[in-house]
């Protein structure tokens, strides 16, 4: 079933990023609250692109991130950075083996509209796997600018907003050097899409079809 509404209890949830910080990025508060608010929840934690030293700050940051799942199932990549639309028929075989016989709940992908050709491109073939899922597609600020309104607003409390900043900040340090990526960025997001909610912070995902 397409729909916004989650089941209540334990949550079977695919979190899918093409970088090792795309999920922290665009939706590590609402993992943390949703694994909070689902006690029993199991995770298929799917980062399809990385070298040695990017998966393993995956496997660092993601252990913090899902800390109260009841189940984690790792599955690191390692296409070639930038070039996820050349090797399509591996990004699509990777995702259909973590959604074969495994009925999820809520899948967390990169928007279709993002401009990066790897978020595009994991996005596509996310949507061409999951096709009868929610899918609540996260954004990720950019110099591209694609930045658009979101349909969905994940509030957020003050704890679980300054828990994903501090994660951001520390797990990450392969990615301190480039200019985009700062606590300043990630937080003024979080602030725009929480006024946007009538809420001091917030995450915003793009929903295209519901189901009630």
């Amino acid at each position: 079933m397409l729909g916004l509404r989650l089941p209540d209890g334990p949550l079977r949830l695919a979190c899918v990023g093409a970088h090792c910080d795309d999920l922290e990025i665009g939706a590590g508060g609402t993992i943390l609250r949703l694994l909070a608010e689902h006690p029993g929840s199991t995770v298929d934690w799917v980062i399809v692109s990385g070298d040695e030293r990017r998966r393993a700050e995956a496997a660092a940051a993601s252990s913090e991130v899902l800390a109260d799942a009841a189940e984690v199932r790792h599955h690191l990549g390692d296409l070639p950075d930038t070039l996820l639309p050349w090797h399509g028929p591996e990004v699509k075989a990777a995702l259909s083996a973590v959604a074969r016989g495994a009925a999820h709940d809520l899948v967390l992908a990169p928007a279709l509209h993002d401009r990066h050709q790897d978020h595009r491109a994991v996005a596509e073939a996310v949507h061409q796997t999951w096709r009868d899922h929610p899918i609540w597609s996260y954004e990720i600020a950019k110099w591209e600018g694609d930045l658009r309104t979101p349909n969905l607003y994940v509030r957020l409390d003050d704890a679980v907003a300054e828990r994903k900043l501090d994660l951001l900040s520390r797990h990450f340090p392969s990615q301190h050097d480039h200019r985009w990526y700062d606590r300043d960025a990630f937080a003024a997001l979080l602030r725009l899409r929480g006024v946007e909610c009538n809420e001091r912070w917030a995450e915003g995902f793009h929903v295209l079809k519901t189901a009630v």
